[in-house]
């Protein structure tokens, strides 16, 4: 781009140096036509005075003779002199033309060289794999680009190799250009739908950004490698560690124990996988926590009690953020209301009861179905409890709030 820059100054500087050369022709051609009349003046007047001499005309035929040629010449000159005055070179046809040569000069050899930077690609691409399988996690980002540059010639000559495009896939992830790299996984699976490398290495890639929809992608590919192969090591601890991703604890533990008999016993792995069984196993046990909660309300405040309020029922930390672990929410019924909060009423995937050491236990009637409070609202006392396997608790709602505060 840099080379471009300094051609297009370049023709530039031409340019202007044609356009003064246009302007200084065209001022010699009218100095050159003032020379030829001042010429022909002298000329004629060097006849007149010839004539004058030889006694061929008078003094005064002389005079009128001679003032008619000053006229004239004088005439011709302001012509002359106007001609030039209105006739300006014109810079930017010149221009115009230099700028269309330079891109069609640009986009002639610019997509020469982008195209012997490709063949070069492809001729290094037997040795960049090589060099790129040794080095691994050491490979230069240099010469990653070089590779998946050879990687898409080979492509383009030949798009149904699925090894090619698994190939392709695994070096745009290492490139970080995601979305590439999960289109060749695509086309790679679409070639060949069984081949375990690739299946492997998709839920791989997917699990590299757990959102839901990746997890529940990569659960499926997985699925379909254990279809063929129940014993594949990978593909179980990698059902494991998906099925932890998505809070399912249960399946989490199955996958790792079909795994553990496959490992050697006391290796580094097999203890590995025995403490995340053991993770997995505390998390399902506090995972089957719950707090049931009765909620009354109080007599003197059931005239306050708003037409078309919105109960709230809620678990808090003590501490921290005040974003509820569990809530359940109803419309105003007959009173006392009886509910019970699980992690399966939790607001954020990593925020549940569960994962909470005490419980703030809480209710309010809301006028509206938001659950920040303001004036009229009814409340009830919090109540905090240590988290349990199963607790109650009961609430009465017998405050009224009469100004805005924190929760």
């Amino acid at each position: 781009m840099i080379k471009l820059y300094l051609a297009m100054a370049v023709l530039l500087i031409i340019a202007v140096i044609i356009v003064l050369l246009a302007g200084l022709r065209q001022r010699r051609q009218s100095v050159d036509r003032e020379s030829e009349n001042r010429d022909w003046y002298e000329e004629r007047l060097a006849e007149l005075e010839h004539d004058k001499q030889q006694a061929r005309i008078s003094q005064e035929a002389y005079d009128e003779a001679k003032l008619e040629l000053d006229k004239t010449f004088i005439s011709d000159s302001r012509d002359i002199e106007g001609e030039v005055s209105w006739q300006r070179a014109n810079p930017f046809i010149p221009i115009a033309i230099i700028l269309a040569v330079a891109v069609g000069f640009y986009a002639l050899f610019g997509s020469w060289s982008l195209q012997k930077q490709a063949d070069d690609a492809l001729t290094q691409l037997p040795e960049l794999g090589q060099r790129l399988l040794q080095e691994q996690q050491q490979a230069d980002v240099e010469s990653m680009q070089t590779f998946a540059l050879g990687m898409r010639q080979k492509l383009a000559a030949k798009p149904d190799d699925p090894m090619a495009w698994w190939l392709y896939a695994g070096i745009m992830s290492d490139l970080r250009q995601f979305d590439q790299a999960q289109q060749a996984f695509e086309k790679s699976l679409a070639l060949a739908p069984n081949r375990l490398g690739t299946l492997i290495s998709y839920a791989r890639f997917l699990m590299s950004s757990p959102t839901e929809e990746h997890l529940r992608k990569a659960a499926s590919l997985l699925a379909q490698v254990l279809q063929q192969q129940p014993t594949h090591t990978e593909a179980l601890s990698l059902t494991g560690f998906v099925a932890y991703e998505r809070g399912d604890w249960e399946q989490a533990i199955a996958a790792w124990q079909q795994l553990l008999p496959l490992l050697e016993e006391a290796s580094p792995r097999s203890n590995a996988v025995q403490q995340a069984i053991a993770d997995a196993e505390q998390k399902m046990q506090a995972a089957d926590r719950s707090v049931t909660v009765s909620v009354g309300l109080d007599d003197d405040l059931r005239d306050q009690l708003p037409a078309q309020g919105t109960l709230f029922i809620y678990v808090t930390a003590t501490q921290g953020p005040a974003m509820p672990a569990a809530v359940k929410r109803m419309p105003v019924s007959d009173w006392p209301v009886t509910v019970t909060l699980t992690d399966a009423d939790s607001m954020l995937p990593d925020y549940r009861l569960s994962g909470l050491d005490q419980w703030q236990v809480k209710a309010m009637v809301s006028q509206d179905d938001k659950i920040d409070r303001q004036a009229g609202d009814l409340f009830a006392e919090p109540m905090t409890i240590n988290a349990q396997r199963s607790a109650e608790v009961a609430l009465t709602l017998n405050q009224t709030v009469t100004e805005v505060a924190n929760d």
